[in-house]
């Protein structure tokens, strides 16, 4: 029998961060995850600006930094043309190094089970739920973390009722780019949004992973839609025919595999409060890839609940459901599970709808855009990003520290 603090139930990014987080506040953590090491697995590949400031707030940022490409400044496309250079700092990294490097960084007060939990059973109020494992092991703990992801049979072991809000909301496909898109590369990262609702692409995202070029496309169709048969026949030339100006103006994309798909339901878990119980991350609730907020809102779950509330709660005995429910009610929390659903369903609509409404605010985004580059020094600068040929250029890549500026530099100097 074993009686820690806390048990953490899954070992994914928020799973881990939690464990990490309480094992070096000094608290007794076991992590449950049958699924060690981390295995290659198509989720968050790189570090926003959000996803920053939550892991510089759990102090693991710097950390992982040693483990990601820097890349500085965002290319935008929209409406078949290069229109604006955003300013960013962004970190790519593959989402089994993010998660196996956090692992790494677990303190020897943090014991790791590769187990299961197959069933659980109400205990007393000072442990509410005792936890039986696959080995035939058992473990009281003050408070369960539930960080299983959107893993629905974990969930039901718990009692959790799952309700559906969009299924297939949308479709996540990731993949390799040759090294011979030189001019990609040298863009050093780049989001070019969908450019008909016909095609029902909300955008493609192209940026730096140690060693390779990656690409994300994200899009609006079901999983029996025969668009994803033909793009997992010929991925570069369905991928190519669907962004005619993305072809025209970057570069036709080469596609090396394997092309990975990922589904995508909207779901949101009954949590009612329950005493010594908590869920994180899309363990409460999931997010559309689409709308850049799942890992952020994940994130920002396991800092307010590991900085603000289990040491109050660990530190006081039991931890009654009222005590939950001020997790699940902090302001923080709840704008960020707001920010994550209302972005998830908007930007479905704006990508899609053909009304009079969403096609005005396609051409007002379009032009906001280019708007922005007015300024004579910026404006050239993106006109020559623009019709740059794919000759040799200096290369941003994999060291990438100022985006299409040095290239520029570059080619006019």
């Amino acid at each position: 029998m074993l009686k820690p603090d806390v048990a953490v139930v899954g070992g994914g990014v928020a799973g881990t961060l939690a464990a990490l987080m309480l094992g070096r506040a000094g608290f007794d953590v076991v992590l449950i995850d049958p699924a060690r090491p981390q295995g290659s697995e198509f989720r968050c590949e790189k570090l926003e600006d959000s996803h920053q400031r939550a892991l510089r707030r759990a102090g693991v940022l710097d950390e992982l930094l040693a483990f990601t490409v820097r890349y500085d400044g965002i290319w935008i496309g929209r409406r078949g043309r290069l229109a604006e250079h955003r300013r960013a700092v962004e970190f790519g990294i593959d989402y089994a190094a993010l998660v196996n490097r956090l692992h790494g960084l677990l303190p020897p007060s943090v014991r790791v089970l590769d187990d299961k939990v197959t069933h659980v059973e109400p205990v007393g109020d000072g442990c509410p739920r005792r936890l039986h494992l696959a080995s035939d092991r058992h473990i009281d703990a003050r408070l369960v973390v539930l960080a299983t992801g959107s893993h629905a049979e974990t969930l039901a072991t718990f009692g959790y009722a799952r309700h559906m809000t969009s299924r297939c909301h949308s479709v996540s496909i990731g993949f390799d780019l040759a090294p011979s898109n030189a001019r990609i590369r040298d863009l050093g990262a780049l989001t070019w949004f969908g450019e008909t609702p016909q095609d029902r692409v909300a955008y493609l995202t192209v940026f730096p992973l140690p060693g390779r070029l990656r690409a994300n496309l994200f899009v609006y169709r079901g999983m029996d839609d025969a668009w994803l048969r033909q793009l997992r026949a010929d991925p570069s030339a369905v991928i190519n025919d669907a962004l005619p100006g993305f072809a025209k103006t970057i570069g036709r994309l080469e596609v090396t595999g394997p092309v990975r798909f990922r589904p995508v339901d909207l779901v949101d878990t009954d949590a009612a409060p329950r005493p010594g119980e908590v869920l994180v991350g899309d363990a409460f609730s999931t997010a559309c890839p689409a709308s850049g907020t799942g890992a952020s809102k994940a994130m920002i779950d396991v800092e307010r609940l590991c900085n603000v509330y289990a040491p109050e709660w660990l530190s006081s005995g039991a931890v009654p459901a009222d005590a939950i429910a001020r997790f699940y009610g902090d302001r923080e929390k709840r704008s960020s599970d707001r920010h994550s659903r209302k972005v998830s369903l908007f930007a479905k609509r704006i990508a899609l709808d053909e009304g009079g409404l969403w096609t005005t605010l396609r051409w007002a985004r379009a032009a906001a855009s280019r708007s922005r580059h007015f300024i004579p020094r910026v404006h050239r600068q993106v006109v020559r990003a623009a019709s740059l040929d794919s000759s040799p250029t200096t290369s941003v890549y994999p060291a990438s520290q100022g985006g299409i500026a040095q290239v520029v530099r570059a080619k006019v100097s």
